[in-house]
This record gives C-alpha cells, structure tokens and sequence, in this order.
C-alpha cells in the first residue's frame, strides 16, 4: 500500500512537476527511503495505527523525498552517482563535492526530515 498517490502529490502537497511516468518508481523509492530514514518504525502496518496527524507528516515527508530525488537525478542519487570522472590506464576517480566543499550527498531530503522531526520518527535515542 503506497503512503501517497500522484493525486495527493500534486493536489494536496503541491510539489514540483514530476513526469507521470517516473512517478511510480520515484515513489516506491521514496517510500523506502523514507522507511530506512525513521529505522523502520514506519511501515504500512504502523502507519494505519498512527494519529492521523502524524500520518499528514509522514506524506507530506514522502512527497518530499520524491521531489528531492527528481530534482536531484532520481535513482542515480542512491547508485553512487557522486562520481564525477573515471579513468582506465593508471586508474583514477574524481568524486564529485557538493557546494560545501564534502563529498557525497545526503540520500534524505532535508524537507523531508523537518517534516517528521516532530513526530518522535527520527528519534535515535535509546529507550528505558
């Protein structure tokens, strides 16, 4: 059961444009990427038992990450795609930095995280 629908994205979160037909390959990876970003304290089972506040968040941090992916090379952005040059004879790589000056990109879109810092998700504390 996906979290969010193309109708949703575009009526209800209104994000940036994304082609229909990367739409559903962008949101499954959205989702699962959104998943591994709350350590699997989301899942369709626990979404259902969620506050219908806290599920508001949790779409709107999915429509997020979609369009943080198609903005920034959709798929390519988990496959590595840091690399900025290669060579052959007497091997060479050059990864590419970002605008600070670091190399790699986040794979989490920061909106997305704002997004569920409220809902105790992103919580990486230890319990009692």
């Amino acid at each position: 059961m996906p979290y969010v629908d193309e109708a949703y994205y575009n009526d209800t979160f209104h994000g940036e444009p994304v082609n229909t037909t990367d739409f559903p390959s962008l949101c499954l990876r959205a989702e699962e990427t959104v998943e591994e970003m709350t350590r699997y304290r989301l899942t369709p089972t626990s979404f259902l038992a969620m506050p219908e506040d806290i599920q508001e968040r949790v779409k709107k941090a999915v429509c997020a990450q979609i369009e943080y992916l198609d903005a920034n090379g959709g798929a390519d952005l988990d496959n590595g795609s840091d690399l900025q040059s290669a060579g052959l004879g007497k091997f060479n790589y050059t990864l590419a930095a970002g605008a600070n000056g670091s190399f790699g990109q986040s794979m989490y879109a920061p909106r997305a995280q704002r997004i569920l810092f409220p809902t105790g998700l992103l919580y990486r504390g230890g319990g009692c």
